[in-house]
């Protein structure tokens, strides 16, 4: 979407825990935040834990997640688990979400904290971009795992507490795709080919590619690698093992589930909105955060296509 939006009328905050030394920029976010015409709330959970520091207000409202249908943005406070959980409980409602990071490194929660107040005027004031970032959405028949069965970053399988693989097989719209022995099965959208995927050798995958990753973890076969396939179909997954039992993550939660294990994976229907600032870059993102171009042998790196740094003598 263009990076010049309307105003924003109203705002819902969330966040988990404070640290002490992020005090005093809450307080400059809250001042801000509160002095500018808009409508202003706080999820209960992050209500309590400004007010425990001292930065709560008598004025400030309390409601849900599941209320954020009435709000034109939502300010998550944390790091990129905080914007997972946040895509996960607003369900597929079309709300745009900035995250605000205060740990380290975040692909999500891409806006730190001390820049906060100083960018936060400007947000409001329809400076910046929506991204449309692709979700994935779990069909698990005959089984009750709740509501909230949206991925924004992966979805995996995996052993329980045993040292044995397991087997998952994998089809695309009833065609075989492959069948791995391994510690089991990621499925990553592009969004979560920089996180979990990643970490198990798997590729970055720009967010506007239409396309998800089939990654196993930890493969017997040396020959089974990730791979690249279409978003659009339905996954058809079969997972068994020596255990009863299996672990099935959708982002940041959990479940025990019954082995095997038959389930679908398709894209959601909906899209998450990320909300980005203006000029800000996927590829720039990765390059600056994963360190990509700097070669730590001679001290220099390539930026913007010019080398800059110190040579070697």
């Amino acid at each position: 979407m263009d990076d010049q939006n309307a105003p924003i009328q109203s705002l819902l905050l969330h966040g988990t825990v404070i640290a002490e030394a992020d005090i005093p920029a809450y307080r400059d976010v809250l001042k801000v935040l509160r002095a500018a015409d808009v409508t202003l709330a706080f999820t209960t959970g992050f209500h309590v834990a400004l007010s425990d520091m001292g930065l709560g207000d008598s004025q400030d409202a309390a409601c849900d997640l599941d209320s954020a249908r009435e709000f034109g943005m939502v300010l998550t406070f944390g790091g990129d688990g905080t914007v997972l959980e946040t895509a996960g409980m607003l369900a597929g409602r079309p709300i745009p979400v900035l995250g605000i990071n205060t740990g380290r490194l975040g692909f999500l929660s891409h806006l730190p904290m001390p820049d906060a107040a100083r960018v936060l005027p400007s947000i409001l004031e329809g400076a910046y971009k929506v991204e449309q970032r692709a979700m994935l959405e779990v069909d698990f028949p005959h089984v009750e795992l709740g509501s909230n069965l949206r991925a924004l970053n992966e979805i995996t399988v995996h052993r329980r507490d045993v040292a044995s693989m397991i087997r998952v097989s994998v089809s695309r719209n009833g065609v075989f795709i492959n069948r791995y022995w391994s510690d089991g099965l990621i499925v990553s959208t592009p969004t979560g080919s920089t996180a979990y995927s990643l970490s198990c050798g798997g590729p970055i995958i720009h967010p506007d590619s239409n396309a998800i990753v089939l990654n196993p973890i930890a493969p017997h076969n040396l020959y089974d690698r990730p791979v690249v396939i279409p978003l659009e179909g339905t996954l058809e997954i079969e997972a068994e093992g020596r255990d009863d039992h299996l672990m099935l993550t959708i982002d940041t939660r959990s479940y025990k589930v019954a082995a095997p294990a038959r389930f679908e994976v398709r894209p959601a229907e909906r899209p998450f909105l990320l909300v980005q600032l203006p000029g800000v870059d996927f590829i720039e993102t990765v390059r600056r955060k994963l360190h990509l171009g700097l070669d730590a042998r001679e001290g220099h790196s390539m930026e913007g296509g010019q080398e800059t740094g110190h040579h070697p003598r």
